[in-house]
C-alpha cells in the first residue's frame, strides 16, 4: 500500500508536524466499534474487543485473523498477561446505554480468562464488580490484575489462582482508567472527579487532587506514567483536550499542556522505551509526542474517531483502534525514532525505586527501533 505522507511546512519560523493519512495495514471484521487493543509479547499477535461481542486475535505480518472469540456481550476491555498466555476480558449488556447516567445503573458485568493458544476458558466469570468495567491493567511482575469499573470500585486479582486480593478499593466516583506505576508500588487511578494515586498493598489513597476537572469541568480520561516515575501523564475530555503533567513527588501539575487535539483524549499510552508518547482521541487522529518536551512529532488522521492506541513490542509502529470497526498500524518514521534514541542516550540513568516484590522478566526481541 503506498502511504500517503503530507510533508510539513514553515509557520512563524517553527517546523509544523507531518502528518500520514494512509496506514501501513488495516486489520478489518469487527462489526462493531473497536473499544480495546492489546498486543502480544512475542510482538507477532495483536488482540482487539468490539462491541460486536466478539475478540478476535490478529497476525501482525500479514494482518489475518487468526482467532475469533463469541463472547455473547459487549466486550469493552482486554488485556494480554505478561506471558501472553492469557487473555483477560472485561464483558458487559451495553444495549440502551447512551450516556454516562445510563453506565451508572447496575448492568451484566463479567471478567473472562482465555488460554490465548486455544481460547479455552481458564477462569470466569469473575465475579464481584456491579457495573460497566472499562480499564484493565497488569502489575509489572504480571502477578496482579487490576479492574475498575463504574461500581466506583477497583478490584484487584491474583493472576495465578484468579481469586481477589483483598477487599476492593473504594474510589468514591466511576472509575475511567488505571494504571500501575513503572515499580509496580503505586496505582494511579482516573475517576470522575478526581486523579487518585493508590498503595493498593496497605489499601491507602496516598493522594488526590482534581487533574482535568479544574478546566471547565472535564474529566481525566486516560492515564499514563513516565518510565522513570517521576511524573503521571493525564489526557482530557472535550471539555480539557489535552495532556497535563503531574510531579509525582508533589502530585502538582508542571510545564505546560500539551495542546493540539481538538475533541476528547480516549487513550495515551507510552512506547517501550518510555520516549515517545502516543495519543488516540475523537478528532479522528493519533498524535505522537516527545516525552521530554510535550512536542507533537507526528500525527496520523483517520476518517473516524479513535478510541485506542497501542505501539509495537519494537516500537515501530503503532496500532489504532477505531469506531468504525477497523484497526490501523502506521509507522513510525525514522526521523523520530533516532531523535527518541538521541534522548534516551542522553537521559541520566535513574531509578524509580525499589522494587515491591522480586519481578519476572520477559524478553522481548531486540530491534533496531524499541525507541
Amino acid at each position: 500500500m503506498t502511504r500517503s505522507v503530507v510533508q510539513p511546512s514553515m509557520k512563524d519560523g517553527k517546523k509544523l508536524t507531518a502528518s500520514q493519512r494512509e496506514p501501513v495495514k488495516i486489520f478489518e471484521g469487527h462489526e462493531g466499534e473497536v473499544v480495546s487493543i492489546d498486543t502480544f509479547p512475542d510482538g507477532k499477535r495483536i488482540a482487539t474487543g468490539s462491541v460486536d461481542k466478539t475478540i478476535r486475535i490478529w497476525r501482525v505480518e500479514d494482518g489475518r485473523e487468526m482467532r475469533k472469540w463469541d463472547m455473547n456481550k459487549d466486550v469493552t476491555a482486554i488485556a494480554i498477561l505478561r506471558d501472553g498466555m492469557q487473555a483477560v476480558s472485561a464483558v458487559g449488556d451495553m444495549d440502551g446505554l447512551s450516556d454516562e447516567e445510563d453506565f451508572d445503573e447496575t448492568v451484566y458485568c463479567q471478567l473472562w480468562v482465555h488460554d490465548t493458544g486455544t481460547g479455552k476458558v481458564v477462569a470466569g466469570p469473575l465475579h464481584g464488580h456491579t457495573k460497566m468495567v472499562f480499564t484493565l491493567d497488569i502489575s509489572p511482575d504480571g502477578s496482579i490484575l487490576a479492574s475498575g469499573s463504574f461500581d466506583r470500585t477497583i478490584i484487584l486479582w491474583d493472576t495465578t489462582t484468579w481469586q481477589r486480593k483483598g477487599h476492593p478499593l473504594k474510589c468514591e466516583a466511576h472509575v475511567a482508567c488505571i494504571r500501575f506505576s513503572p515499580t509496580g508500588q503505586l496505582l494511579g487511578v482516573a475517576t470522575g472527579k478526581h486523579i487518585q494515586i493508590w498503595d493498593f498493598d496497605r489499601r491507602e489513597r496516598l493522594a488526590q487532587f482534581n487533574g482535568h476537572t479544574d478546566f471547565s469541568g472535564s474529566l481525566s480520561q486516560s492515564l499514563a506514567w513516565t518510565r522513570d516515575g517521576g511524573h503521571l501523564l493525564s489526557a482530557g475530555d472535550e471539555h480539557d483536550p489535552v495532556i497535563r503533567s503531574w510531579d509525582t513527588s508533589t502530585w502538582t501539575r508542571v510545564g505546560h499542556p500539551w495542546t493540539g487535539h481538538g475533541n476528547q483524549i480516549n487513550h495515551i499510552i507510552l512506547n517501550p522505551a518510555g520516549t515517545l508518547l502516543a495519543s488516540a482521541s475523537s478528532d479522528n487522529t493519533v498524535r505522537l509526542w516527545q516525552c521530554g518536551t510535550g512536542i507533537e512529532v507526528s500525527r496520523y488522521e483517520y476518517s473516524d474517531a479513535v478510541g485506542r492506541v497501542a505501539f509495537s513490542v519494537d516500537g515501530c509502529f503503532l496500532f489504532s483502534a477505531n469506531d468504525d470497526g477497523k484497526t490501523l498500524q502506521w509507522e513510525i518514521p525514522e526521523d523520530i525514532l533516532a531523535a527518541a534514541r538521541d534522548a534516551l542516550a542522553s537521559q541520566p540513568r535513574t531509578k524509580a525505586g525499589p522494587p515491591r516484590r522480586k519481578q519476572k522478566v520477559w524478553f522481548t526481541p531486540r530491534h533496531r527501533c524499541l525507541y
